[in-house]
């Protein structure tokens, strides 16, 4: 067995550690307080777990491309905390960020975010890990500043990384 333990470690333990680590589980997500940009995104409406918003945002790609509509990043705008919320009435809007309004047919829709002061949650990893690890920092944030978490959140996701935006400030008439 002694023989056999410097094998199993360098084929089986470090290999899989390097995976785990390329997938982000060794990293942190960041937290920094800014102003969001403005964002115009085409998207359709999404009720039911959060773990099934990527194949709400495959359907809008399936129909920007049919409307050769170019996009950007995933975003995903969550409406409900899934704490609170069962998992069957949970709401979001699934979408891409576009460089400009453009004219999208149904069932697509268009939406527009203004800049606004935001928590910004940050992380390279596998979305497996992600979006756990970027959620706990801003709840961690929102424990440490005695407050609720405020809603919608907005997530971009490109290349690897994903990026969380709570807002700070309440809009006028909400």
């Amino acid at each position: 067995m002694k023989k056999q333990l410097p094998y199993f470690v360098l084929f089986f333990v470090l290999p899989v550690l390097a995976m785990l680590a390329w997938w982000g589980l060794f990293s942190s997500a960041s937290l920094e307080i800014g102003t969001s940009p403005a964002y115009d995104y085409v998207y359709l409406e999404a009720e039911g777990p959060y773990s099934k918003l990527s194949s709400k945002q495959n359907e809008v790609l399936f129909y920007m491309k049919q409307q050769n509509i170019a996009h950007g990043a995933a975003i995903a705008i969550v409406l409900t905390d899934p704490r609170t919320t069962s998992y069957k009435a949970l709401l979001a809007r699934a979408g891409f960020v576009i460089d400009h309004a453009v004219e999208v047919k149904a069932p697509l829709m268009l939406g527009h975010i203004d800049p606004q002061k935001v928590a910004i949650a940050q992380i390279k990893a596998h979305p497996l890990l992600a979006y756990g690890k970027t959620y706990s920092a801003i709840l961690d944030y929102c424990k440490k500043h005695d407050m609720k978490l405020q809603l919608p959140t907005v997530e971009i996701f490109e290349h690897s990384v994903l990026r969380v935006e709570m807002p700070l400030e309440s809009k006028a008439g909400e």
